[in-house]
C-alpha cells in the first residue's frame, strides 16, 4: 500500500514536470528494486540502491515533490538500518529526512515512527514517546480530514 501511494505521488509529479519524467522513473524503478532485493534476502544491496537516490534526487529540483521522494528514501533506510541492528544510523536517517521538513503528511510521519523505533532501541524511552506521538498526531489529522472529505 505504502509503494502506491508513493507511486501515486510521482505519477502526479510527472504530469506537473514536463522535463522531470526520467528522473521519477529512475527512483521509481529504484524503489522497485530495493524491494525486490529485499524480498530476496539481500537488504545491505537494497541500502545501497536506496542510498543512490539521495545523490539523484539531490541534484535534482527542490520542489515538494523532491522532499517527498527524499523523506520515504530516508525512512526506508532508517527501517532498513534499525532490522540490522544499527539503531543510531537509523536515527540519523530519519532525522536526516526530518531535516527537509515537517509538513503534516505521511512521509514525516513514517519518520517519526523510524525515529521512535531508533530511540526505544537507544533506550530513550521519554524521546521515543515523543516521535511516536507525532506520528500519531500527524496520522489522526490525516485520517480527520479523509472521514471530511467523504
Amino acid at each position: 500500500m505504502r509503494r502506491a501511494i508513493v507511486l501515486l505521488v510521482v505519477v502526479a509529479a510527472c504530469a506537473r514536470h514536463r522535463d522531470a519524467p526520467s528522473w521519477y522513473s529512475s527512483v521509481a524503478e529504484k524503489h522497485a528494486q530495493a524491494d525486490r532485493l529485499i524480498e530476496s534476502g539481500s537488504p545491505a544491496e537494497a541500502e545501497r540502491t536506496l542510498a543512490s537516490i539521495l545523490a539523484e534526487v539531490t541534484a535534482s529540483p527542490a520542489d515538494g515533490d523532491r522532499r517527498t521522494v527524499l523523506q520515504d528514501t530516508y525512512f526506508r533506510l532508517a527501517r532498513l538500518s534499525l532490522a540490522r541492528g544499527d539503531a543510531q544510523q537509523a536515527l540519523r536517517r530519519a532525522d536526516e529526512g526530518l531535516a527537509l521538513g515537517r509538513r503534516d503528511d505521511l512521509f514525516v510521519a513514517n519518520l517519526h515512527v523510524a525515529r521512535g523505533a531508533a530511540l526505544e532501541s537507544l533506550d530513550q524511552a521519554d524521546a521515543a514517546s515523543e516521535a511516536f506521538a507525532s506520528a500519531l498526531r500527524i496520522n489522526e489529522k490525516l485520517l480527520r480530514t479523509t472521514l471530511e472529505e467523504r
